[in-house]
């Protein structure tokens, strides 16, 4: 099995839908929980989308919920995570010079130079910015 089919099922978690998933104050929370809870999708989880999870939900909210949120992307049995690698930031800075009209986030960019290299087509995200780089974005943005 080539790696591109191995990842073509896959989605990959991004911070905007990680959070509305544990916040039923986030106005797509219903949603965002329709979707985890039915998804037969494998799911993955970037190393640095735990580091920004926390780093967002800290700022927001409290030490102890942002740690509930890095545990659910670093402990959950249903996401398996991903490491970056090199090439992950050389391919992101490609990708915001590329996009640069646009404005990407860094962790966005290193979220689609890891899809990329892997082939992970889908991600669940509530940010239009993945629709923009060619990505099917799960549940679907409003």
């Amino acid at each position: 099995m080539s790696v591109s089919t191995a990842y073509e099922l896959a989605v990959l978690l991004d911070t905007s839908a990680v959070i509305a998933l544990h916040d039923p104050a986030e106005p797509r929370h219903a949603e965002a929980r329709r979707f985890f809870v039915s998804s037969d999708h494998l799911l993955y989880c970037l190393d640095v989308t735990s580091h920004e999870c926390f780093t967002r939900v800290r700022y927001a909210s409290s030490y102890t919920k942002a740690r509930e949120h890095f545990d659910f992307l670093r402990e959950n049995t249903r996401v398996k995570l991903l490491r970056l690698e090199a090439s992950d930031e050389t391919n992101a800075l490609r990708l915001l010079e590329k996009y640069a009209e646009h404005a990407l986030s860094f962790h966005d960019a290193l979220c689609a130079a890891v899809m990329l290299r892997l082939g992970i087509p889908n991600i669940f995200s509530l940010d239009d910015d993945f629709s923009i780089l060619g990505f099917v974005v799960y549940p679907y943005p409003t």
